[in-house]
């Protein structure tokens, strides 16, 4: 017993040292960071909660704030529509079921790079595909990630987010719907209930639990939105405008690139709390429509 109990420990190990270094000790660092004054090449200087109170002062980081919110309020809800009802399809009996899955899993492995160029391409004010369908209703052509608006921007790149990861949304709902038995289907066939009503109250209900990890996933997603700004802006060094920064472009360029680690930290901490508190606000209503029984 004692020779087993040494050798759980050796092969606990890797996995243990995995979550100090990896985990608990960035944790840990980042959060004293975000009371210093420190730039990666002098050591840290402590000033207390004066990086806290400069970054809740920040007009751009609640701009930020605002547009991450309205960017997670349109995101969420359309993937998580739009996953449900590709995967009541899919779980149809219907011909080439795993090529359209492959179709709509595809965007889910497309590197950010090459999905940035071709959607830029596709919101193009002149010889974009977008607007060259808009011409055909004699709609005028509109700027989409360049507009003026930050609505508009927020909302064309929530779309462009919903093309990457509804796919892997898909899947989660799908294998939920994979479990709803057929003969309780059937019987609701027979005794006539149609194709919405099966939807609606019986497969909806089953998967509730399927839902809510896509709509929890989906909101930390959104609030943790960084590589479909920089895919569609390009460079932060550009000069990304005020109006369309969202929080996790302020930490990166603050961290890497004016190398203002402290407020860096801070702004991510505050993220953190802002991401905590939506998740618990959430959770607070899930046993009004989740459905674990």
């Amino acid at each position: 017993m004692h020779k087993q109990g040494y050798w759980g420990y050796i092969f606990t190990l890797p996995f243990v040292l995995n979550v100090l270094v990896f985990l608990l000790f960035p944790i840990v660092f980042s959060s004293y960071i975000s009371f210093t004054q420190w730039d990666l090449f002098n050591p840290p200087k402590w000033i207390g909660l004066d990086n806290w109170i400069n970054t809740l002062n920040k007009r751009e980081f609640w701009v930020a704030i605002r547009n991450v919110f309205v960017f997670a309020l349109i995101f969420v809800p359309l993937q998580t529509l739009m996953a449900f009802v590709i995967a009541f399809l899919l779980n149809q009996a219907i011909r080439a079921k795993a090529l359209f899955r492959l179709m709509y899993f595809l965007p889910v492995v497309t590197p950010w790079i090459a999905g940035g160029v071709v959607w830029v391409w596709m919101f193009n004010y002149q010889y974009g595909v977008i607007n060259w369908f808009l011409g055909l209703f004699h709609i005028d052509p509109i700027r989409w990630i360049d507009n003026k608006s930050w609505l508009v921007v927020m909302a064309s790149i929530a779309i462009v987010n919903v093309w990457k990861g509804v796919g892997q949304s898909m899947i989660i709902l799908l294998a939920g719907m994979q479990n709803v038995p057929k003969e309780v289907l059937e019987s609701a066939q027979i005794d006539g209930a149609s194709g919405w009503k099966q939807l609606t109250h019986i497969v909806f209900p089953i998967v509730t639990p399927m839902v809510y990890l896509v709509m929890i996933l989906s909101t930390i997603s959104a609030f943790q939105a960084f590589d479909v700004f920089l895919g569609l802006f390009g460079s932060i060094t550009t000069g990304i405008p005020e109006r369309n920064m969202v929080p996790n472009l302020l930490i990166y360029r603050d961290a890497f690139l004016l190398f203002k680690m402290g407020p860096a930290s801070s702004m991510a901490w505050l993220l953190f709390i802002i991401i905590l508190a939506f998740t618990l606000f959430q959770k607070y209503f899930e046993k009004k429509w989740v459905h674990y029984d």
